[in-house]
């Protein structure tokens, strides 16, 4: 679970239903009595100003026991020890028993790799939601999002395959060239049923969030931190005379 998961009474999580980090609002069992007080007394208050006098005190009165008879029998109706979280982005509400989430169904997946771009992210925070109910079509959403990765690196983004064979072409690590296919392969038996039965295979379909997210850190993250590293690092000047020095090289 990433520090981002949602945790009983936290101020700021991941949302489950949007997937954004966002501040959260609580509402619990306590604050559910503190309420239905303030109700009654509320209905009190409005009412007291058209009645008349020698009638408010048996008015508050039966306030008062109403009051107390809905602080206690409202939890014959509440299961004990909840608490409702709501999303400032969405403003949908997710419910808590015993320091549990247990609605919407909490999908335990890592989150997007940042460097990604917003479109593969969506595809990511969507196949998370469904990957349970449906592990085939997380796949296939998977999938996708591994054709736009490649597009975001400067290949096509048509073919996978030949985006693969390209890389590989320019030196790509074995070991990136086996997620590349690893993902493309399950990805297309989701897309057109082969020998892999992805119908109830929950733990393929996960695996291959940790696959597109490992194949980003590879070939998007690291370059771009080591790039950062050497123009902070090295002069302007000194990089100039590389690229000479480059250029001369490959004539």
């Amino acid at each position: 679970m990433t520090k981002d998961n949602p945790t009983f009474m936290d101020n700021q999580f991941q949302c489950p239903h949007c997937g954004v980090v966002a501040q959260q609002k609580w509402f619990n069992e306590a604050e559910a009595s503190s309420t239905i007080n303030s109700i009654i007394r509320h209905i009190y208050f409005d009412y007291r100003v058209n009645i008349r006098d020698y009638q408010q005190e048996t008015l508050e009165a039966f306030i008062k026991k109403v009051g107390q008879f809905f602080s206690t029998e409202y939890k014959k109706a509440i299961p004990p020890n909840f608490a409702i979280s709501t999303c400032n982005s969405c403003s949908k509400i997710a419910l808590w028993i015993d320091r549990e989430i247990i609605f919407p169904r909490l999908i335990l997946v890592d989150r997007p790799n940042e460097d990604l771009s917003e479109e593969i992210k969506s595809l990511y925070n969507e196949a998370s939601r469904i990957y349970i109910d449906s592990p085939k079509g997380a796949t296939a959403l998977l999938r996708l999002a591994l054709q736009l990765l490649l597009k975001q690196i400067g290949k096509e983004g048509k073919n996978i395959n030949n985006d693969i064979k390209e890389l590989v072409s320019e030196g790509l690590s074995p070991k990136i060239q086996q997620a590349l296919d690893l993902l493309r392969v399950v990805g297309n038996n989701a897309v057109h049923p082969g020998q892999i039965n992805l119908d109830d295979n929950r733990d393929i379909a996960l695996k291959l969030f940790h696959l597109l997210n490992y194949i980003a850190n590879e070939l998007i993250t690291k370059p771009k931190e080591l790039d950062t590293l050497y123009n902070e690092i090295i002069p302007e000047s000194t990089r100039l005379h590389i690229n000479q020095r480059d250029k001369l090289t490959r004539t």
